[in-house]
Formats: C-alpha cells, sequence, structure tokens
C-alpha cells in the first residue's frame, strides 16, 4: 500500500514537475515580453516629458523676456538664463531617447533650428532693451517670433501624437502580455493545487511553507503600508507648498498689470507734458524770431547807414564804433539762429535710416578743402562705417566736429584730420582726432555746454553752440560724446549711436 502510495505520490510529483516546469518556462517567456513592452512604455512616456519640458522651459524664457521688457529689471531673466541654459541638454536628450525613431529624429533636425532662432530672437530684443524700450518693442511687435513658436508647437505636437500612439500599442501589448502571464499563472497554481491535494505530506509541507510566506508577505505589506503614507504626507506637503507658490505667482502678475496700467497713466501725463512744452518752444521761437531778430536788423542797419551816410562826418575812432557796433548785432543775430537750432534739433522727427558715414566725412572733407584750398590737411577716413540714425542730424555731428577740427589746426602750417572706428567691449565708438591746439581737460565739464568756449574770439572764431548740438543729437539717437585732449597736442571727440 505504502508502495502505491508512494508510486502515486512520485508520479504524481513527476507529473507536478513536468507541468510546471512547461508552466514556468512559459511564464518566464511571458514576463520577458511583459518587462520589454513595460520598458517602451515608459520610454514613451520619457519622451513626451522631455518634449512638455521644452516647450515649458522656451515659455519661461519668453515670460523672462516679456519681465524684462515690462520692467528693465535684470532680476525677470532669471527664468530666461534657467531655460537657455537647460534647452540644449533637453534637446540632447530627446534626441538619444528617440534614435530609434528616424521620423522623430527628422522632427528634430527641423526643431532644433526654430528653437534657436527663438532663443536669438528673445536675446535681441533683451539686448535692445538694455539699450531703449522703444528698439525692443519693434523687435517683439514684428510676427516673426509669433511664427516661430507656431512652427515649434507644430513639430512638438506632431512628435507628442506619434508617441501617444506607440503609447497606446505598447500599453495594450503591455497589458496583453500582463493577462497572458497572469493566466498563466493562475492555470499553473490551479494545477498545483490539485497535485498538492493528491499528495497529503507535500500539502502539509507546503501549507507550511506557505504560511510562513504569508506571514513574511503580512510583514512586507505592512511595511508597505507605512511607507505609503509617509509619501502620501511628504506628496501632501509638496501640493501644499506648490499651491502656495501657484498664489505669490498670481500676486505677482496681479502687481504688474498694476504697474502696468500706473506706467500707463505716466505715459500719457509726460506725453502731454511734453506736448505742452513742445508748445511752449514754438511760442518762444517765434518770439525770437520776430521781436528779437527786428531790433537787430535796425541797429545794423541804422549803423551801416551812418557810415555810408556820415562817413566824412565821422572821425576814425567813431568809425570804428559803429563796426564794432553792427559787428555785435551780427554775432547777436548768430546767436539766436544757433540758439533756435539747437531748440529745433531736440523737437524735430527722426527717421532713422541706414547711414554711410565715411562716405558723409568724404563730402564734407571735400567742402572744407574748398573753403581754404591753400590749406595742406591730411584727412584718414576708415571706409565702410555704416549705421542706423538720422542722416541729417548725422551729418550735423560731422560736420561740427570737422569743422573743429579744421579751425583748431588753422593755426599748423600741415595739420591730419582723423575719422575712424574702435570697439569696447560689445560697443561700438567712432571718433574724430586731429593735432591741432587742443585744449586743457580741467575745462572739459564745460566742452558741450552751449554758448561755453575755451577760446577767445581773437582766438578762433565761433557762437559756442556747436559741442552743445553735438551732445543733442548723440543723445537723442542712445548714445553718448566725449572728448580727450591736451594742450598743442589736438583732440579727439568720441561718440557711440
Amino acid at each position: 500500500m505504502k508502495w502505491a502510495i508512494y508510486k502515486k505520490n512520485t508520479g504524481s510529483f513527476v507529473i507536478a514537475v513536468a507541468i510546471m516546469t512547461g508552466i514556468g518556462v512559459v511564464s518566464y517567456l511571458s514576463l520577458l515580453q511583459y518587462k520589454e513592452n513595460a520598458q517602451w512604455v515608459t520610454h514613451t512616456r520619457e519622451v513626451l516629458e522631455k518634449t512638455k519640458e521644452i516647450m515649458s522651459q522656451i515659455k519661461d524664457a519668453e515670460t523672462g523676456q516679456r519681465g524684462y521688457l515690462l520692467t528693465g529689471k535684470k532680476r525677470y531673466l532669471e527664468p530666461y538664463r534657467i531655460a537657455t541654459g537647460e534647452i540644449v541638454q533637453q534637446l540632447k536628450a530627446l534626441r538619444q531617447l528617440t534614435a530609434d525613431n528616424p521620423n522623430q529624429q527628422r522632427r528634430l533636425d527641423r526643431l532644433e533650428p526654430l528653437i534657436t532662432k527663438k532663443l536669438v530672437l528673445i536675446e535681441q530684443a533683451i539686448n535692445a532693451r538694455s539699450k531703449d524700450l522703444e528698439s525692443a518693442l519693434q523687435i517683439v511687435q514684428t510676427d516673426r517670433g509669433q511664427q516661430i513658436m507656431e512652427d515649434i508647437r507644430m513639430l512638438t505636437t506632431a512628435m507628442e501624437n506619434e508617441e501617444n500612439e506607440l503609447l497606446k500599442q505598447r500599453s495594450m501589448e503591455a497589458n496583453a502580455s500582463a493577462h497572458q502571464t497572469t493566466v498563466l499563472t493562475i492555470f499553473g497554481s490551479i494545477i498545483a493545487s490539485v497535485i498538492v491535494g493528491l499528495a497529503a505530506t507535500i500539502t502539509n509541507q507546503e501549507l507550511v511553507k506557505r504560511k510562513r510566506m504569508e506571514n513574511s508577505l503580512q510583514k512586507a505589506r505592512a511595511e508597505l503600508e507605512i511607507e505609503v503614507n509617509k509619501r502620501t504626507a511628504e506628496l501632501r506637503n509638496t501640493n501644499e507648498e506648490l499651491q502656495t507658490e501657484i498664489n505669490e505667482r498670481k500676486k505677482a502678475e496681479s502687481e504688474i498689470l498694476r504697474l502696468n496700467v500706473q506706467l500707463e497713466q505716466r505715459v500719457a501725463e509726460r506725453t502731454a507734458q511734453l506736448e505742452a512744452t513742445n508748445k511752449e518752444m514754438e511760442a518762444f521761437s517765434y518770439s525770437v524770431s520776430h521781436d528779437l531778430r527786428a531790433p537787430l536788423r535796425s541797429i545794423d542797419g541804422f549803423s551801416q547807414a551812418l557810415l555810408e551816410d556820415y562817413a566824412d562826418k565821422l572821425d576814425t575812432l567813431g568809425q570804428n564804433y559803429l563796426q564794432r557796433v553792427r559787428a555785435a548785432t551780427q554775432r547777436m543775430a548768430q546767436l539766436i539762429d544757433d540758439l533756435l537750432n539747437l531748440s529745433r534739433l531736440t523737437r524735430s522727427e527722426m527717421r532713422c535710416e541706414k547711414v554711410d558715414l565715411s562716405a558723409l566725412v568724404e563730402a564734407i572733407a571735400t567742402e572744407l578743402h574748398k573753403t581754404q584750398p591753400e590749406r595742406q590737411v591730411e584727412f584718414a577716413i576708415a571706409p565702410g562705417l555704416v549705421t542706423k540714425g538720422d542722416a541729417h542730424l548725422l551729418r550735423i555731428v560731422l560736420e561740427n566736429l570737422l569743422g573743429n577740427a579744421w579751425k583748431f589746426t588753422g593755426k599748423h602750417q600741415k595739420a591730419r584730420i582723423e575719422f575712424g572706428l574702435l570697439q569696447q567691449d560689445d560697443t561700438y565708438v567712432y571718433f574724430v582726432r586731429d593735432d591741432g591746439t587742443g585744449f586743457d581737460m580741467a575745462y572739459v565739464e564745460k566742452l558741450f555746454g552751449a554758448f561755453q568756449r575755451l577760446h577767445a574770439m581773437t582766438e578762433f572764431e565761433g557762437t559756442g553752440i556747436g559741442l552743445a548740438t553735438v551732445q543733442r543729437i548723440v543723445h537723442r539717437h542712445g548714445g553718448r560724446v566725449w572728448a580727450e585732449s591736451a594742450v598743442e597736442q589736438g583732440a579727439t571727440f568720441y561718440f557711440t549711436l
């Protein structure tokens, strides 16, 4: 009997081992397939996440740009700097993740240049805002940035659509593998339970083992529940912190909107004040041109009449006095004209266009040579210096600077006047240099003041308005002007635009 039971149990065990071995092999293969499908699902989700991160970083860069353009404060550029640093790494990671997908690789080949163009356009607006708001707004108001962003969205959407299709397909395959593995496991467990039921001793041993495993599983489950509760609490705290951050951002956005409204009100007020000031300046200019110059013309005319009609009745001293009166009235009239011209420079409308500064300097040099052809003056003009600005105003700048250089080298038998370009950091600096009389740098603060002169009228003629005119025009172009000199060692005037 025992032998029969032994044989039966042995046969049962052999059958059980054979069946379980077969089921184990099939289950193992199904498990490998499931793991592979699960890895592909994870891979697809990583691609989708990287794509969304890239779009989020581009939006962060735009947000930093908008904050800086509105306020001019560099702390708003922090999201832009962080985003530009991470986008390159994210694109590189995305390319590695999609190395097995030629379609996505081709889309990346089109996406990377578009992102580069978008970042360059954002950087141009930021650089322009560091100079003046109007230039930055001109860049932002073009449709180029919006079109590039639409192209980027179109490509990322296409990538996400393809990855979503892959995710759907791979999830179905993973679920099918999991279902197959589950069915095989359940089927094997049923057969194992039936076989175990045929052998009491083996069943009892398996029950003991299973009891031990259940105890271990319950212990592991309790530990897992504790860990889940801990992670849940951490997640809840993180969500609260995130909600706080969202509220702070909403407050910041409200503050920005409020500041924008205040800024618009201030601009409107300043515009009204400027219009009133311009009207007052126009009235003043009219008064100067009509009320002041009429008496001067009368004084000059009557003095000339005395010289012409009563020359025989006036001695040399009297004629000299009248000539000095005429010279003074003519100088006063010239000062009034220069003052009016200086006033018009700040009120005239600027027309920004491409200006060839080298060609302007050559034309002015030719005109100066014609006024005094006997002088030996060498002009050294750097070729091809082109900028953007108001051609008429920039010609006035060069005429004043070159005219001064011509005038203050007049006492030298030979002279040299140079026009060129320097680069200081990222700024282009134009200069006019001469080897003439020069001036004492102790008086450089008076140099650009209206009607300020560093030389006597008997030494060099002029009204003292030329450099003030130069300074105002340069300031209207968003630049600055300064000078360096030494007595009898020439002078160099620098200006930026």
